[in-house]
């Protein structure tokens, strides 16, 4: 496929969305590991990054609702960019609820979570760039079918820890829809890759 310049500076913004998602998890991952007192300033700082991914996100929204003629299917490029935004989403609004929440200590496994959400986010910003020649992605595909399922394990034994009666229902319930954001992340970051492997087929 030969790029236009057009093309070029539209998976540049992919990239970057993909990156800012990459930073995002790696602020996450800080907020879970790092003492209580430093929570609230890395929540703010998730929320500014998902603020520049929003706004990525309308460029890119705007500049294929532009193009005449666009380098892939145009509802398959809508749709990896809003998984990517709808991953920095489930990020943001999970720590931001570890604020409003006054989270304590996360149960066993968060940290496992959060951090197999920063290794996919940074799976996918790493191989964002081949998206505009679709080669080599084969290991992301594995690799992020791999982190997802990893992901869904530790989800679930979270939740049998939640309710084996350690803790109180109050905390149950706010525990819980921070551990279920964590995992709907690393779940919009697997569509990505889905969305990708569907593309590269589309073309092949």
């Amino acid at each position: 496929m030969a790029l236009t310049p057009k093309d070029a500076v539209l998976f540049d913004l992919y990239t970057s969305l993909a990156e800012r998602l990459a930073s995002g998890a790696r602020t996450a991952v800080d907020l879970v590991n790092g003492p209580m007192e430093n929570r609230k300033d890395l929540a703010k700082r998730v929320g500014a990054i998902e603020t520049e991914a929003d706004e990525l996100l309308g460029k890119i929204v705007r500049r294929v609702d532009d193009m005449f003629v666009t380098p892939y299917d145009r509802g398959d490029l809508q749709q990896l960019a809003n998984y990517l935004d709808d991953a920095m989403d489930a990020l943001e609004e999970a720590t931001d609820l570890v604020i409003l929440h006054g989270v304590g200590e996360f149960p066993q496994g968060t940290s496992d979570l959060v951090d197999a959400a920063r290794r996919l986010a940074e799976l996918t910003a790493s191989s964002m760039p081949r998206l505009k020649n679709l080669k080599d992605l084969e290991h992301y595909y594995l690799e992020a079918d791999r982190i997802e399922d990893e992901g869904d394990r530790i989800h679930r034994r979270i939740t049998s820890l939640l309710f084996s009666g350690s803790f109180d229902a109050m905390t149950v319930l706010r525990l819980e829809s921070v551990i279920d954001l964590f995992e709907d992340s690393l779940d919009e970051m697997a569509r990505v890759a889905r969305t990708i492997r569907t593309i590269a087929l589309k073309e092949s």
